[in-house]
Formats: structure tokens, C-alpha cells, sequence
């Protein structure tokens, strides 16, 4: 038979877990749109289609992606820099635009401190 210490403890550990699931949940939905938004103004503009097509999609109640619903395949593109071809085979190659990897890197450290400072 359990102690009363024990059913009390057990009772802490699990109203601190929902409290630690509800923290991470907003603090995900929180830090995936500022990153969306970061990451509009981050992109380079030459239409303006590729910047503006950034959004964030929960995939479950924890999970949050943060896509370019616009153009998909240009992310991987841009991030890296491509070969530029032409009729008669290469004659370059176009420079990488760094703004996925470093808003990522400030993403994951602001959710960090987020959840930190609110438990």
C-alpha cells in the first residue's frame, strides 16, 4: 500500500509534467510564428513570392514546422547556392544566401530561454 508521501509526491510530479507540456506548447507556437515572421523579412526579395510564402503548420499539439508553402524547392536553393547552367553547360556558380540556418540557430536558443524562463 502506498504512503501518503508517496501519492502526494506523485500528485506534484504529475501537475509539474502537464505544467512543463503546457509551457513547451505555447512556447513552440510562439517561437515557430516570430520565426516565420523573421524569416519573411529575412528572404531575399527579387519577386517578393518567396518571402511571402513563409507559414507554420502544427502537426501535432507540440510539433510546428515552419515552410515556404510559395516556393518549396528554392529554400534549398538559395540556402546552399546553385550551379547555373546554360544551353551550353555551366558557367557558374550562383552564391548561397544564408537566412534559413542562422533564424533556425536563433529559433532553437529563443525557445530554449523561452521555456526556461517561464518554468
Amino acid at each position: 500500500m502506498a504512503s501518503s508521501v508517496e501519492i502526494q509526491l506523485k500528485h506534484i510530479m504529475d501537475e509539474y509534467q502537464t505544467k512543463v507540456q503546457t509551457v513547451s506548447r505555447e512556447a513552440c507556437k510562439k517561437v515557430s510564428r516570430k520565426l516565420s515572421r523573421t524569416l519573411k523579412s529575412a528572404s531575399p526579395r527579387r519577386s517578393g513570392e518567396y518571402a511571402a510564402g513563409w507559414s507554420t503548420k502544427a502537426l501535432d499539439s507540440d510539433t510546428y514546422v515552419v515552410y515556404n508553402k510559395a516556393k518549396p524547392g528554392l529554400t534549398h536553393l538559395l540556402e546552399n547556392g546553385h550551379v547555373i547552367r546554360n544551353k551550353y553547360g555551366t558557367y557558374g556558380r550562383a552564391p548561397a544566401f544564408k537566412h534559413i540556418k542562422p533564424a533556425a540557430d536563433n529559433a532553437q536558443e529563443e525557445l530554449i530561454t523561452e521555456i526556461e524562463a517561464r518554468l
